[in-house]
């Protein structure tokens, strides 16, 4: 018997395919599930690649593609900040025909949250989170995040060594750069910007405006256009993720142009740019800010613009990320640990605490 089915039904299927609880909503926790089972068997490939597969997987069951497009653009970027993608500085490479903005699926491993949760990373061709069904149905999934909480007197780092899972230090799992003040970061970089030569013909180049003074960080990107001043530009490449550069610019011209990532620097291009445009914003003592309100077991941290990935995979390993809260980024963090986060948002991205 032929039964007609509508596209609720459809992704309450998926949803429950993929090992959720019932539901049928395209969230984050739900396409971060899509795109780790579609990265098992086209990556390596481009962000876009992933993009289109996702669009073309959910052609029809969504009524407004664009809307997710962009939200698969964030899963995406929010899965390497956690590890489950890998990009190319994270691995070894032989073929020649691979290109450097190229995303590549982790191989399965854990990280111990402070000897006790373990943090599920990578994935495998045939699963999204590889393993035994017993062990698979103790996931917690949330957003990007798999966490699995021990039992009493359990040790999980053994029972996932014996289920052939790589243990990842901490240490490893929550590298980021040397702290350093705005002044010296910015410094270092008019340095570096200072003994580059005038690039060739740039096209659709984009600057953003830290001077504006816009909250929004989509609305202070702008086209370059008699701008005069050191900036964070963007371009579009035909292929792969935009280029991201430090740029002296004199009315619209770039003269000289110091790209993002420098060789052999294992940081994102977009994560150097995010950093070194908060350090300018704080050398004008503009610094950006983030909200912070308590609940009785947690803080709720609202931030208005794009965090490097080092950055949030901190705040994925504290607590957890949720819906945006009229923001960009969402997080919320239990109560002990939110001195040592705002001390680590002040230290290595120069944030404060909004106080009004």
């Amino acid at each position: 018997m032929i039964k007609l089915v509508g596209s609720t039904d459809v992704l309450a299927d998926a949803h429950r395919s993929l090992g959720l609880l019932n539901g049928s909503a395209t969230d984050d926790t739900y396409l971060a599930a899509i795109v780790r089972r579609l990265a098992g068997t086209v990556c390596p490939c481009s962000p876009k690649t992933l993009i289109r597969a996702g669009l073309e997987t959910h052609r029809g069951l969504v009524a407004d593609d664009d809307a997710l497009a962009e939200q698969l653009e964030r899963v995406i970027d929010d899965l390497v900040a956690v590890g489950d993608l890998l990009e190319l500085s994270d691995v070894v490479a032989i073929d020649e025909k691979i290109k450097g903005t190229w995303l590549f699926a982790a191989p399965p491993g854990f990280v111990i949250h402070l000897g006790a949760v373990a943090h599920i990373v990578g994935l495998s061709a045939d699963e999204q989170t590889p393993l035994p069904a017993s062990v698979r149905d103790r996931v917690t999934m949330r957003g990007v995040s798999r966490r699995i909480f021990p039992h009493e007197g359990e040790d999980l780092r053994s029972l996932l060594s014996e289920l052939g899972l790589r243990e990842i230090s901490s240490e490893a799992w929550l590298r980021h750069p040397k702290a350093m003040t705005a002044n010296e970061l910015i410094a270092r970089a008019d340095n570096r910007l200072a003994s580059q030569g005038k690039p060739g013909l740039l096209e659709d180049v984009r600057i953003f405006n830290t001077v504006k003074g816009h909250r929004s960080y989509r609305t202070s990107w702008e086209k370059a256009d008699r701008q005069t001043g050191k900036f964070i530009i963007r371009r579009a490449q035909g292929y792969g993720a935009d280029r991201w550069g430090y740029a002296d610019v004199a009315d619209g011209r770039v003269e000289r142009l110091l790209e993002f990532p420098d060789f052999g620097e294992r940081w994102r291009g977009c994560d150097v740019a995010w950093r070194l445009l908060l350090a300018q914003k704080a050398i004008r003592g503009e610094n950006q800010t983030y909200r912070c309100t308590s609940a009785p077991e947690a803080g709720h941290i609202d931030f208005f613009m794009p965090l490097p990935d080092w950055a949030r995979r901190s705040l994925y390993f504290t607590g957890s990320q949720v819906a945006p809260r009229s923001c960009l980024l969402s997080f919320d963090v239990p109560l002990t640990q939110l001195p040592a986060v705002e001390r680590f948002l002040g230290d290595y991205l120069f944030l404060l605490r909004e106080t009004s």
